[in-house]
């Protein structure tokens, strides 16, 4: 939500934006471990919940049109490397971080923060915000955009008559956020529940097999975002690769009837589910142009946000309390995979007669 309604900030000075983000980010990691020190959920929800996660969403979205100004000609990859760092950022901090509540003699923290073990959870938050206030604060500083930008117009909004509710009444809008939202829905009814559903009876993976999908999966996730913005670049027409990351979505997942499969699956799906991430961006571009461009890219990742709620929920209603379970849950995703590719020829459709 923070990345739907800040994007106008952004738009306007990129240096504030990225400013604003990160002060809610810190300022959010300090509130949560206040909570956690005095016992009290709300805090935690105001912190954890409101301010991180709005920080979140301001400062995924600040970098994307800067670095699609800075390298024009590669749009794709430009804004990929940035939303590539989301999920590194993530495999770094619980590497560095694994030290202070566990007490891991080999971590970089425990060497660095010693004695901390003691406290359990009660550091861990501020640790986090002193740890990152500095490089983050130094980056909003020096991010800034090319002194000569080079902007392209589509079928444009211009940015004087840009409105949230014109926008989601635009037909090409409506079906790129539907893609992101069955995307994501999908991905996250399958990955969170990847190791049960490897370690169950009708699967049954040995757990050293675990151990290597789950560590490979972020691995595919981040080369799914480069690999799939790095082709689209050099497609004719760069709506196709939202129809090759679905129809390879589509493949992997019904080769899944097979339990034997899903080790598998879980790896493509990560690619596929990274790559939708890291190729919106110059599909928006391409067609709404880079004026209003973090503006809308931001409203299509409100998309994020409801599938956060409703795919996770989706695998645990159809696989547990339905009862159909594991080859409930991939039935499922065979058929949304699907009506995604169905709703992605119709966007293809609607901007060929845009052009």
């Amino acid at each position: 939500m923070g990345a739907a309604f800040f994007g106008k900030i952004v738009e306007k000075n990129i240096r504030l934006s990225t400013l604003i983000g990160t002060t809610l980010f810190i300022s959010g990691l300090v509130v949560t471990e206040i909570g956690i020190t005095v016992k009290n959920l709300h805090l935690i929800y105001l912190g954890y919940g409101f301010l991180v996660g709005t920080g979140t969403g301001i400062i995924y979205i600040s970098p994307v049109k800067t670095m699609m100004l800075w390298f024009y000609e590669h749009k794709a990859i430009a804004a990929a490397l940035p939303i590539i760092s989301f999920g590194l950022g993530s495999t770094l901090s619980t590497i560095l971080f694994k030290g202070i509540h566990w007490g891991c003699e080999t971590s970089f923290a425990q060497f660095h923060l010693r004695g901390f073990e003691t406290y359990g959870i009660t550091r861990v938050f501020i640790v986090f915000a002193v740890f990152y206030a500095v490089p983050m604060f130094v980056a909003s500083f020096l991010l800034k955009k090319p002194k000569l930008e080079q902007q392209s117009f589509g079928h444009g909004i211009p940015a004087l008559e840009f409105h949230y509710r014109t926008l989601f009444k635009d037909s090409f809008f409506l079906r790129a956020w539907l893609f992101m939202f069955l995307n994501i829905s999908c991905g996250l009814c399958l990955i969170p529940l990847a190791k049960q559903m490897m370690a169950s009876p009708v699967v049954a993976y040995p757990e050293k097999l675990i151990t290597w999908v789950i560590a490979l999966s972020g691995l595919m996730n981040g080369g799914g975002r480069f690999l799939f913005a790095w082709w689209s670049d050099r497609l004719a027409k760069r709506i196709n690769i939202l129809l090759i990351i679905l129809a390879i979505s589509v493949g992997i997942m019904s080769l899944s009837f097979c339990p034997l499969m899903i080790g598998l699956a879980l790896l493509v799906i990560n690619a596929c589910y990274g790559a939708g991430f890291s190729v919106i961006p110059a599909i928006l571009a391409d067609n709404y142009g880079m004026t209003n461009i973090s503006k809308i890219h931001g409203a299509v990742l409100s998309a994020w946000g409801f599938a956060g709620l409703a795919g996770n929920q989706a695998a645990i209603l159809v696989s547990d309390r339905l009862g159909f379970g594991y080859l409930g849950v991939v039935t499922m995703l065979v058929v949304f995979y699907s009506l995604n590719f169905l709703n992605v020829v119709t966007l293809k459709r609607t901007l060929a007669r845009m052009a």
